[in-house]
């Protein structure tokens, strides 16, 4: 039997387990799930696992302990033991799920707040579709930096977002009006929640756990696959 687990702090109301049991058993795949809430990371949690995924706060700090690094912007979320080979799949998980609530964002004004692991797979993804995006955080200084970083603007009061992506705790936002979409990452708690359509985090969780599952595996869905299986999991949590 393989084994894989969630890496985090604080990640008790970790869904994951609950959403990989269900993919396990949906294609015979002989493998358990579980979380490891660890203050700080060491190789020695890996040692007997075959992969694993990695949340809050250490999605940049593993990567010292990859032999590559394949995320493509420095903020990893699925490892495979057998070759310390780290990838993202935050972004294309939260471009799905989006896609499914909001539509084509080509084009779309859309402000990003916070400048972690989560706002830069937002940020990259959102720009591979061409959404105009700018970017907020509560620390000015850090907003300005990932901003640069990842070749976008930061937000001034010219600008006029159809949507609001929420990467942060809390309920910071500017004082934006004629905001057509919210989609918070949080998918438990307290969310963010505007006049405008509100969407949590939890749709992004299950696709990107979809295609962690296909590097996991081995396995590969095409995009009728996906939709079903993303559908059928949403249906059991």
């Amino acid at each position: 039997m393989k084994k894989f687990f969630v890496l985090g702090k604080g990640i008790g109301y970790s869904l994951s387990p609950a959403i990989y049991s269900n993919l396990f058993s949906m294609f015979g795949f002989d493998a358990e799930y579980s979380i490891v809430d660890a203050p700080y990371i060491s190789p020695s949690l890996w040692e007997e696992a075959d992969g694993f995924n990695v949340t809050k706060p250490f999605k940049s700090d593993i990567i010292r302990f990859l032999n590559c690094d394949r995320s493509g912007y420095g903020s990893v979320n699925t490892v495979t033991v057998r070759d310390m080979a780290g990838y993202s799949t935050d972004g294309d998980g939260f471009l799905f799920d989006l896609g499914l609530k909001v539509g084509d964002v080509k084009s779309m004004p859309i402000l990003v707040l916070g400048y972690g692991g989560a706002a830069r797979a937002c940020v990259t993804a959102l720009l591979r579709k061409g959404a105009e995006i700018r970017v907020l955080g509560r620390n000015i200084d850090k907003a300005k930096q990932f901003a640069a970083e990842t070749g976008v603007k930061i937000y001034d009061d010219s600008f006029a977002p159809q949507g609001i992506v929420s990467c942060v705790s809390g309920t910071f936002f500017p004082p934006v009006t004629g905001v057509k979409f919210c989609y918070d990452l949080r998918y438990s708690g307290e969310t963010l929640q505007l006049d405008c359509r509100n969407y949590n985090g939890l749709g992004m969780l299950v696709a990107q756990a979809i295609f962690s599952y296909e590097i996991f595996s081995g396995k590969r869905f095409d995009n009728s696959e996906f939709e079903s299986v993303y559908l059928k999991l949403m249906e059991r949590l």
